[in-house]
């Protein structure tokens, strides 16, 4: 069975693991301190949570999805539900309800063949109880948010201001809050007119460690039986830029390859393979993109994946930075210690060896 996972939630060994970023994340839920994660998406934000709950043995822990959330309704409906996952039977349902949002009236429960849902009406009042459930266990718990951002999009309240209002007297939770649209959250906790301004500490999760990874990368292929060298782990995590969906993805197509063959040693030729069949798996994805930008965005970006400045062109300053602004709120691109680069490496690779002008 091919050892690497891509495109899932990973936990234990198929994580590859982030020892510095989990044990500095425990130190900070540890003593109550909240945690912002932001990153570009498929940076593994959702397995980072998962593991570093798999450690957590000093508080009881929540995980809530506000991807899908449409309304104030259903998030109140799925935030409550979160609390009272397991309890199965209507009766159980009830009881906890009862201890948990006493005040709360007219909660309707619709039971299913595999699981329930709950309906609460979205006043201020009822939003306040909903979001005090934490509270109210009699042990440290920990609730994670993720696509946090999607809060945004609930407009019959400002959910965000009676969030902030509630949570700044939590006395027995810890939030982290997670978003894959890193323009937007870092609006949300860095901006000083917004109302989690300051309220977190903010943990830019950046790309894996070289060491760690190649490690992870070399036992994998070992003990599943196929040879790879240390130079094709390290091209690996050079080709992938550290990336930690591409690093899985790259190796997990390696993998498939070497294993047909009758002599299972990895090659410079096997990786070069697996670097084209992930380029055409991803190429129309890519041209979905490319075909959305404006003629102005494509210059630059190009510019960016030919290792060139983004100002060199005939457009003026206000063109390339309006372009460049439209290019980040897509996070297609992100800003680093030399300016800008792009958030995808195979991206950068498929602009550069396609020569597209289209």
């Amino acid at each position: 069975m091919n050892p690497f996972k891509f495109g899932v939630v990973v936990t234990g060994e198929d994580f590859c693991d982030r020892k510095g970023e989990i044990e500095e994340l425990l130190r900070d839920i540890r003593s109550g301190v909240h945690v912002t994660l932001v990153s570009p998406r498929r940076y593994g934000k959702t397995s980072l949570i998962m593991n570093l709950f798999e450690r957590v043995d000093f508080a009881r822990t929540f995980y809530v999805d506000l991807m899908g959330v449409t309304s104030v309704e259903t998030f109140l409906g799925a935030y409550t539900k979160t609390f009272l996952e397991g309890r199965g039977k209507r009766r159980k349902i009830e009881t906890a309800l009862r201890k948990f949002l006493p005040k709360v009236d007219g909660i309707q429960i619709a039971l299913g063949s595999v699981g329930f849902s709950l309906s609460i009406a979205p006043t201020e009042k009822n939003i306040e109880e909903v979001l005090d459930i934490s509270e109210k266990f009699d042990q440290p718990v920990i609730v994670a948010f993720d696509e946090f951002q999607e809060i945004l999009n609930l407009k019959e309240v400002d959910l965000l201001a009676i969030l902030r209002k509630k949570a700044q007297f939590f006395r027995n939770t810890t939030l982290i809050f997670s978003g894959s649209k890193s323009h937007v959250m870092r609006d949300i906790f860095l901006n000083q007119e917004k109302p989690f301004y300051r309220f977190s500490k903010v943990v830019n999760l950046g790309l894996l460690d070289k060491g760690e990874t190649t490690q992870f990368i070399m036992s994998k292929f070992n003990a599943s039986g196929v040879v790879i060298s240390n130079k094709l782990c390290d091209d690996i995590y050079e080709v992938c830029c550290g990336h930690p969906y591409y690093v899985q993805y790259l190796s997990h197509i390696l993998w498939n390859i070497v294993s047909l063959k009758a002599k299972k040693v990895c090659s410079q030729s096997d990786l070069q393979r697996a670097i084209e069949q992930v380029l055409l798996t991803e190429r129309a994805m890519f041209e979905f993109l490319w075909d959305s930008l404006t003629a102005n965005q494509r210059i630059v970006l190009k510019n960016l994946a030919m290792g060139k400045s983004p100002y060199r062109t005939n457009m003026s300053s206000g063109s390339v930075r309006r372009a460049l602004e439209a290019l980040e709120n897509l996070d297609v691109i992100e800003r680093c210690d030399r300016g800008y680069k792009l958030v995808d490496p195979f991206l950068r690779i498929w602009l550069t060896k396609t020569g597209i002008r289209r």
